[in-house]
């Protein structure tokens, strides 16, 4: 019977996850609902049990879709998209873009958050309620943006713009990146679906004007956030400023200032939960609301109804979004059934928020964060369950005679130890797959480093507590800053057991659906009462594990079949960089430059774009990486190649010793067993049934101060008689100097040189090697303007086609040797 009463809230949340990821409008929906509810209506009247049952769970998971279904197309088609589409043009989401260009609108929004510092610029996201144009203003019902501002900001300033705030400004709006590639996620999709519709600049922060303040409550807690601030920055962060901004993310939710390194070694060791502010804080700042109730006197009921508007009001601080809200709905629900004597299960108060919280925001299962904190509960709610079935009296019956010593080890094992190794393991094994298909990641670490980071984090949260309040004793402050400095160093400090055994972290491809449905199943049957069938259960779902470990997924094979005959180029749609891949017959994959961010900061494109894309093109592991030259649009994301695919060499051009980025990606190849080479002029590599020329760069007669183009790898791929001419970033000085040295083949494909810049693709070298295809690697809207139009009109005029990312998507060039065929992501999909 505990079970039961999960089951319309697990209905409900298979509804309402299917009408978030469907294509069916709520219409539709509601007609579906029209026949649950009449097979719903024929079992009561024929008294079947089990048909009115399954009516009824069929009617949540219908009320579920309906509701997603309605959010979906909302959050998809704003009136602010719909405003700018109708005034510039291309601002629609099925529009492939880049928008059309417009001229800073004047616009009303309200700040969903703090703004906070990221590098020299300011961020936060918004909710805009109007936009001046035609010297009209047209309102708009909240349409969610996130919003940065340029140019120097003074902190008074930025003290200004808080949560709740009403504000008024010249906006430049633009469409979220988007990259087309194969088992790549749409990002603008994403973020629209998560409340984020469009971006927005404004040029400085001296044209932002506020109009209004927020509610009391608003402003109330935006003064208690920048106090919490103010004082982690006095006693913190002078002298440490990680631990400082680890303070800052556990007390209030804020991360703007933890470093990537420091965010990417605790989501690598399995601890980043620890600061997402989520159930354990809350469950944390609730006892010690209780303790603290307890010790003047409060108990009970009025200690239950305390801690639930307590927790109330924090929540109305706490700036981490949904986990925070989900967590304490489900602590209010809980200390509600306490205050008015319902002794409801655990199991109950987690259904009620489920509930509550799909009808609130039925978009928010999408979020990975949604599983994993009900998931988690859940893990732990059984796992406390089970282990109640080992009763002091049980234990007293199995009690030895032994010494003193040994009972006070085997009760700190027994109180602390084994209940947290046993919790830690049933979340790990409760949540693997949810983190092999959300995060492509799978790590054991957590399992250990938990036992430390959980107390860690505890002490951090409650020595921060007693820091803000205490301030101004510091009698008091001084050793609280030290306990939450000490403790928040210690948690991050622990993460780096994964840089010394880094296989306790593994990046693993997305497993197939049957994988995970099959482990959750095998779960289940393990955990059913039926002990006969628990042994299947364990091989089913022991098998599900090792397929997802192994990397094995719907991705399927590492290597290119070494019978095929054809050979495949793939040109990644990676925006304002470049990543090609090379599959040839009878070799393993090769990848010619791994893309990143053309200023070495955004989206991390390495893991998020570039893995997911070489995953989907039937690739586990990468033979050879070859970088091009030191550019971060070229080496950014090699890291995250390495760490994904261990390739067994790494090939290199020209080597700056002062370049860090380029050095530390050498210290890390070597560290992880690749062979490092340098290729030179001349060199002629097989690779496979191809044949691989060195045309640039020869051996350098000085040494490079810094990263240049013109000292780019040159490749010349011959394929019978087909040939691929690389040229990375090369200018047209060097186009000439290679001329020479270019082959003769029936069918010549050229990669552009530089993403299409003016100063390449001479008319020489189109004069001279004639190629009759031609493909581009650049940015939607890219502020360079690459392609430049005279390269596109030289092209033009020499008869090359013409095929570029930033219109067609990915890029996949498949030839024998003698055809030559060509498809694209955009091209595939009409």
């Amino acid at each position: 019977m505990r079970s039961l009463g999960l089951i319309p809230a697990v209905a409900c949340l298979a509804g309402t996850a299917f009408g978030a990821v469907s294509s069916m409008d709520a219409r539709a929906l509601v007609w579906l609902f029209g026949a649950v509810a009449a097979a719903i209506a024929f079992g009561w009247m024929t008294a079947l049990p089990r048909l009115r049952f399954a009516g009824l769970a069929c009617g949540y998971a219908i009320v579920g879709a309906v509701l997603a279904a309605h959010a979906r197309e909302t959050a998809l088609h704003t009136s602010l998209r719909d405003l700018l589409e109708s005034n510039y043009g291309e601002f629609a989401i099925d529009a492939l873009g880049p928008q059309g260009e417009h001229p800073p609108v004047v616009t009303r929004f309200v700040l969903q958050e703090d703004a906070g510092r990221a590098g020299d610029v300011v961020l936060f996201p918004a909710s805009v309620t109007g936009l001046l144009i035609d010297r009209r203003w047209r309102r708009l019902p909240g349409d969610g943006v996130r919003l940065t501002v340029g140019g120097a900001t003074s902190d008074q300033r930025l003290s200004q713009w808080r949560a709740g705030r009403t504000i008024v400004a010249p906006v430049t709006f633009r469409r979220p990146a988007r990259y087309l590639n194969e088992g790549v996620p749409d990002f603008e999709r994403a973020l629209a679906l998560d409340g984020t519709s469009l971006l927005g600049t404004v040029k400085s922060g001296l044209l932002l004007e506020v109009e209004r303040p927020g509610s009391r409550i608003q402003e109330v807690a935006a003064a208690i956030r920048l106090h919490v601030r103010l004082v982690i920055e006095r006693r913190i962060a002078g002298h440490d400023p990680v631990a400082a901004a680890v303070i800052t993310a556990v007390l209030i939710g804020d991360r703007s200032g933890l470093p990537d390194s420091v965010r990417t070694r605790l989501q690598a060791a399995g601890i980043y939960h620890v600061i997402a502010i989520s159930g354990g804080n809350i469950a944390i700042l609730a006892g010690l609301l209780l303790l603290t109730l307890a010790l003047v006197g409060v108990r009970g009921r009025p200690a239950a109804m305390a801690t639930l508007v307590l927790l109330w009001a924090c929540s109305c601080v706490i700036t981490a979004g949904p986990s925070v809200w989900r967590a304490t709905l489900m602590a209010i629900v809980y200390l509600a059934a306490r205050a008015i004597d319902h002794r409801t299960p655990t199991w109950h108060a987690m259904a009620v928020a489920i509930i509550a919280m799909i009808v609130a925001q039925p978009l928010d299962v999408r979020d990975p964060g949604f599983i994993l904190t009900f998931g988690a509960t859940l893990a732990l709610v059984e796992v406390a369950r089970r282990a109640g079935a080992l009763t002091p009296r049980t234990l007293e019956s199995r009690r030895v005679r032994e010494s003193r010593s040994r009972r006070a080890v085997r009760a700190i094992w027994r109180s602390w130890i084994a209940p947290s190794l046993l919790a830690s393991a049933a979340v790990e094994v409760a949540l693997m797959p949810v983190s092999a298909v959300a995060f492509s990641r799978i790590t054991v670490a957590g399992l250990v480093l938990n036992l430390a980071a959980v107390p860690a984090m505890a002490l951090v949260q409650s020595a921060g507590l007693v820091l803000v309040l205490c301030d101004h004793w510091s009698v008091v402050a001084v050793p609280a800053a030290w306990i939450a400095t000490w403790s928040a160093t210690g948690l991050v400090e622990c993460a780096r057991l994964v840089d010394v055994a880094p296989w306790l972290a593994r990046r693993v491809p997305p497993p197939w659906p049957v994988v995970v449905i099959a482990y959750y199943v095998g779960l289940a049957v393990v955990l059913a009462p039926i002990r006969r069938l628990r042994l299947a259960g364990g091989i089913v779902m022991s098998a599900a594990a090792l397929v997802m470990v192994c990397g094995v997924s719907a991705v399927g094979w590492s290597r290119t079949d070494a019978n095929e005959a054809s050979l495949r180029l793939t040109m990644f749609d990676v925006g304002q960089a470049e990543a090609m891949l090379l599959q040839v017959p009878g070799a393993g994959p090769l990848l010619v430059d791994a893309a990143g961010a053309p200023f070495g900061s955004g989206l991390d494109i390495g893991t998020r774009v570039l893995t997911p894309a070489l995953w989907a093109k039937h690739v586990t592991g990468v033979d050879t990486l070859l970088v091009t030259h030191g550019d971060p649009d070229h080496v950014g994301g090699a890291a995250a190649v390495i760490e994904a695919f261990t390739p067994a060499r790494l090939w290199i051009g020209v080597d700056v010793p002062s370049h860090e980025p380029t050095q530390s990606l050498m210290g890390r190849a070597r560290q992880a067993g690749l062979v490092v080479e340098s290729l030179r002029a001349g060199e002629v590599r097989a690779v496979g049934r191809a044949r691989l020329r060195v045309l640039h760069p020869p051996e350098p007669d000085w040494e490079r101060p810094r990263v240049r183009n013109d000292d780019s790898v040159v490749l010349e791929l011959l394929f019978g008689d087909t040939a691929f001419l690389l040229t990375g970033d090369i200018s047209a000085e060097v186009e000439r100097a290679i001329l020479p040295q270019l082959s003769t083949a029936r069918y010549r494909i050229l990669k552009v040189a530089h993403h299409g810049s003016r100063t390449s693709t001479s008319g020489e070298l189109l004069d001279a090697w004639k190629p009759q295809l031609a493909i581009v690697s650049c940015g939607r809207g890219n502020r360079f303007g690459h392609p430049a139009p005279e390269v596109i009109a030289r092209l033009a005029a020499a008869g090359v086609r013409v095929v570029r990312t930033d219109l067609e998507g990915q890029i996949t060039i498949e030839t024998d040797g003698r055809q030559v065929g060509v498809t694209t992501y955009a091209g595939s999909r009409r």
